[in-house]
């Protein structure tokens, strides 16, 4: 009996010490999402990616989202460098100057679809940009493109360089801001998420850098008078997403190569549901009485001249890199048309 006893008892401590050894394996990480819980791109794309890697990994890798954003939108990166959270993503415009080459992504009339953009810009980096590895400190889990931002103005029509001179607008920092201030605007630079205080308090009479859905998502889509459709596409915003190199390197190499099958490219072709959901919102909003119109011709080859210093910069900071920008432009391009 005593014997028997000993061997029950030895059992149950094999068994507990088996659960120990499974909690302690099982990795949680904490990803921030500065847009917020609730938009599109947190309940749409990352929730069910995070969700996924929890059944990839059979729960040893499990992603939780803070409820409320634990940094500002400038300082994922440091958040995450600094063990802040884990996980998370910034826009190309709070990276730059560090980060130079993804900007491609940026730069105006190379972008079609969210989807598109976003699958070309992580096929581009995997073969013109990852031997640069500008972002050093960090384990890149991929990279993604928003839909297309037209202009909305507020008040008075903008499609012409005429109209666009002037007015006062709220503008994306980086490329958008940089656009729209050669183009004669009066430009208010802030991140997104405080677009909403911006544009509701009056200090201006239109905004653009981000999409139709965005604008739904931000409330700023209940100010617009119209919206202005630029052929080829004026400006998109663009993301980095990336995670804590030190709970990387805690991660097994299996569920490793389990998250990165789900990220990277698989990543960004979830974004085929970011551009059906701003479809969807423009279809609604149409029908609800806002004007969608397209940029005349002339004001879209006055744009495109506007564009070309900001081109050519990016070109110069790539072969600066050592990287031949001109391919990896006309790459980029030929993999957003192919992917749209």
């Amino acid at each position: 009996m005593r014997l028997h006893r000993r061997t029950l008892a030895l059992v149950a401590v094999c068994l507990g010490l088996g659960v120990g050894v499974a909690q302690a394996q099982q990795q949680k990480l904490l990803l921030n999402t500065f847009i917020g819980i609730n938009h599109p791109i947190t309940t749409q794309i990352i929730k069910p990616w995070a969700d996924d890697i929890a059944k990839a990994t059979e729960g040893r890798v499990v992603i939780d989202i803070a409820p409320t954003s634990l940094s500002a939108p400038p300082q994922q990166l440091d958040g995450v460098t600094k063990g802040v959270f884990d996980i998370a993503y910034q826009f190309h415009g709070f990276l730059a100057p560090k980060v130079k080459l993804t900007n491609v992504a940026h730069l105006p009339f190379v972008n079609t679809s969210a989807k598109g953009s976003s699958v070309a810009l992580w096929r581009t980096y995997e073969k013109f940009f990852a031997k640069a590895n500008e972002l050093p400190d960090v384990q890149v889990l991929g990279f993604f493109v928003g839909a297309p931002g037209p202009i909305f103005p507020m008040k008075n029509t903008i499609n012409s360089m005429a109209d666009l001179k002037g007015t006062k607008m709220y503008a994306l920092p980086g490329v958008p801001a940089r656009m729209f201030e050669a183009g004669g605007a009066g430009v208010v630079a802030a991140p997104a998420v405080r677009s909403h205080e911006i544009i509701s308090g009056g200090t201006v009479d239109s905004f653009a850098g981000y999409s139709v859905m965005d604008a739904d998502a931000f409330k700023t889509l209940q100010y617009a008078k119209e919206v202005i459709d630029v052929p080829g596409h004026l400006t998109v915003p663009a993301f980095a997403f990336f995670m804590n190199k030190k709970k990387w390197s805690a991660i097994s190499p299996k569920d490793q190569e389990a998250i990165m099958k789900l990220s990277g490219e698989s990543f960004a072709r979830r974004f085929v549901d970011y551009d059906n959901v701003d479809n969807r919102l423009r279809a609604e909003s149409k029908a609800k009485g806002l004007v969608y119109k397209e940029a005349s011709p002339a004001f879209v080859a006055e744009l495109k001249k506007l564009a070309e210093p900001i081109e050519a910069a990016w070109l110069a900071d790539a072969a600066s890199l050592g990287v031949d920008g001109k391919a990896a432009l006309a790459f980029f391009k030929e993999e957003a048309v192919k992917n749209k």
